[in-house]
């Protein structure tokens, strides 16, 4: 029956219609195999451009010209085609109709821009612990600027301001901790929230670990932030490629993510917040293009609108490439992307699962399109770079910007050692997991050869 669904699924989505032919049939030389088709096992880091995406992109190209800042044709085409990109992705999302499209470089910049924000407002932050730091940092560092008020300093005490910085920040900023197994305990998440000293203002969460995979009740938390009064943000960007999602119906308030996770690999990022919210903040960023006018005295005027969060000439073809690959992934039908997917790292796992020598720091149920795993006795990155020149299959090494998650998993109990090896310059300390992830570009055939290369090294 399995089987049978897994061949009708295929059948639904074609990858050879997806992605070019010198894409999927990119060919690497190995040890072992001699010459084969590469096989990109490294989704979670970064995937390649649809079709569709690279024909937007290029249709766009011709039409290209300068946006909301010209009276030419070109110029027209090309700030209503960036404007209309906003649309697709909230339609893609189900964001309230008033809500604002922020388009940012990557996850990175919208969570650095959420946390300049918010830190104008009191109260403190509440990260998760298996949070990538992309959604932990950004809020150390704003929240530790505002703590530090006016004081300056010179260039010679900026290390010890620095320092300030970290251990202030670090105060107004919470970690909820998570179960043994890396799942979110909603009773410590309200009993958090329930202490009016922390005064929580917002609470992060990921939608999907980038380690793991694992997927929380994200309508749950979203309902106990907003009990105690608290914004909720979602980091979307493991979960938007894979799966169907809903901002309204999840009470998700403000949403980021990155496109070059969903086959849009062309420099763009989003945040979607509520416009209410945005309009009462200057611009993260300021200068040209997002201001009307700057009176003689040097007031600046604002928009009341997003073109106030959009400065300098916009990464206008990130935008149309990010809007092409949601329009795709939308025809496709979220739900069949999410059961290839799945399907094939079921398979994966199902094997890597009887091999005695593979230890495999996801379990069934969290499951999703990441297998994290080590190769008893054997250094994570060496075998990542075996796969790579032996069997021509690129997968990632490493602690993937959690490092919370990879020291509990690889059981570090004391990491001075680390810590003095990484100010001497060496990072080869730093505990490492491996990490194969699956997308759309893969086929059952690459899952076969990623199975083989590890029962080889295994043996």
């Amino acid at each position: 029956m399995v089987a049978n669904h897994f061949k009708k699924n295929m059948q639904q989505i074609n990858i050879n219609n997806l992605f070019r032919p010198e894409i999927l049939n990119f060919s690497v030389d190995t040890k072992k195999l001699g010459l084969v088709n590469y096989v990109n096992l490294d989704n979670a880091a970064t995937t390649p451009p649809l079709i569709a995406v690279e024909t937007a992109v290029t249709n766009y190209m011709t039409s290209y010209g300068s946006v909301h800042r010209g009276a030419g044709t070109k110029s027209k085409i090309s700030t209503d085609d960036y404007e209309n990109s906003r649309e697709v992705i909230k339609n893609f999302v189900h964001a309230r109709p008033d809500d604002y499209v922020i388009f940012t470089g990557n996850t990175t910049g919208a969570m650095n821009t959420l946390a300049y924000f918010f830190s104008f407002l009191p109260g403190k932050v509440a990260v998760s612990a298996i949070e990538h730091s992309s959604s932990w940092l950004p809020w150390i560092k704003a929240e530790g600027i505002k703590m530090l008020g006016s004081q300056r300093t010179s260039l010679e005490d900026m290390d010890k301001v620095n320092e300030s910085i970290q251990e202030l920040g670090g105060g107004q900023v919470l970690r909820y901790d998570v179960s043994e197994k890396f799942e979110f305990n909603l009773d410590r998440i309200e009993q958090l929230l329930k202490i009016k000293s922390n005064h929580v203002k917002v609470l992060v969460a990921t939608a999907s670990s980038n380690v793991t995979g694992y997927c929380p009740d994200l309508k749950a938390i979203g309902k106990i932030a907003h009990r105690h009064g608290a914004y909720f943000i979602v980091d979307a960007c493991q979960f938007i490629q894979h799966h169907p999602l809903d901002m309204q119906a999840l009470g998700i308030d403000f949403l980021v993510a990155s496109g070059h996770k969903f086959y849009a690999p062309f420099g763009g990022g989003l945040l979607i917040a509520p416009k209410k919210f945005c309009d009462k903040f200057l611009p993260y960023q300021i200068g040209g293009g997002n201001l009307p006018y700057i009176t003689e005295g040097g007031e600046f005027l604002r928009y009341q609108n997003q073109l106030a969060h959009d400065p300098g000439t916009p990464n206008a073809v990130g935008a149309v490439a990010i809007a092409a690959a949601l329009k795709e992934l939308k025809v496709l039908g979220m739900k069949n992307v999410e059961t290839y997917e799945t399907n094939l790292t079921k398979k994966a796992y199902a094997t890597l699962k009887k091999n005695p020598n593979v230890i495999l720091h996801v379990n069934e149920k969290q499951l999703n399109t990441v297998i994290p795993f080590s190769i008893k006795g054997q250094d994570a990155t060496m075998v990542a770079e075996k796969l790579n020149s032996d069997f021509g299959i690129g997968v990632r090494a490493g602690s993937f910007c959690v490092y919370n998650v990879v020291r509990k998993l690889m059981h570090v109990k004391n990491e001075s050692t680390i810590v003095a090896a990484v100010k001497n310059g060496d990072t080869s300390k730093v505990p490492s997991i491996i990490r194969a992830s699956f997308g759309l570009a893969n086929r059952p055939e690459d899952v076969e050869r990623f199975i083989k290369a590890i029962t080889a090294l295994t043996k």
